[in-house]
């Protein structure tokens, strides 16, 4: 059915199951990704939402909130699953998902030679990063947590202070295919310091550097889900 262009989507995660085989299948014919509870029962005892459990969703990334909308991105492939705390997609649409929900702010050295920064996640998902950028950190591994709607900070030793910094870092729990997970790059430009601003005015008139705003949050989600794209 699938070479017969007779299957438009496929199911890679049902219930408690995510199944690599589907989910390749699914890349290799070009088919939608969805993701189904096919629950029977109580969602409340099944996936304990009160603890912070879901059923399997299907994000589906829609122009508008609208019956022909959701067709449309259904049937042009986008859309991104979310099993348990893992996101997965293809890698356009999953990409613009992560950089939605994750953003770097707040950068300053605050007089010190740390450059301290910090890392906001607006989404519902917890993510897992592991730092693949040449920056390495001090009172934190490459492995970083960053719960949902949380902030996290960090100190990165940069060596020398720079205007603008970016932190390349591989999303541990989200996959564009059955094994390979994501990576995503966040920005930030570094904010002078008030008192610093004006010593440097004085000699080389360094610009005042601005705050990245953050993303809009993809907020909470339920079975079907319809983000504005």
């Amino acid at each position: 059915n699938a070479k017969a262009k007779l299957l438009h989507g496929i199911e890679i995660a049902n219930g408690g199951t995510y199944s690599e085989e589907a989910h390749q299948i699914a890349l290799d014919h070009d088919l939608t990704l969805i993701g189904c509870s096919d629950i029977h029962g109580l969602i409340d005892w099944s996936y304990e939402p009160h603890k912070g459990g879901h059923r399997p969703v299907t994000l589906v990334l829609a122009e508008e909130r609208s019956l022909e909308s959701m067709k449309q991105a259904l049937f042009a492939k986008r859309t991104v699953v979310w099993f348990e705390n893992t996101l997965i997609g293809r890698e356009a649409h999953l990409s613009p998902l992560l950089k939605a929900s994750l953003s770097l702010h707040d950068a300053t050295y605050g007089g010190r030679d740390l450059l301290q920064i910090k890392i906001t996640n607006s989404s519902d998902v917890d993510f897992r990063l592991r730092n693949k950028s040449s920056f390495t950190f001090t009172g934190n591994t490459d492995m970083i947590d960053v719960a949902q709607h949380s902030t996290v900070s960090l100190r990165v030793k940069t060596e020398e202070k720079v205007k603008e910094i970016a932190l390349a870092f591989e999303v541990l729990n989200a996959l564009t295919a059955p094994k390979q997970t994501a990576s995503i790059t966040l920005e930030a430009v570094v904010e002078v310091e008030e008192e610093e601003e004006h010593r440097d005015a004085r000699s080389t008139a360094v610009p005042n550097w601005r705050r990245v705003r953050r993303p809009r949050s993809w907020g909470r989600c339920a079975s079907l889900s319809v983000l504005q794209w």
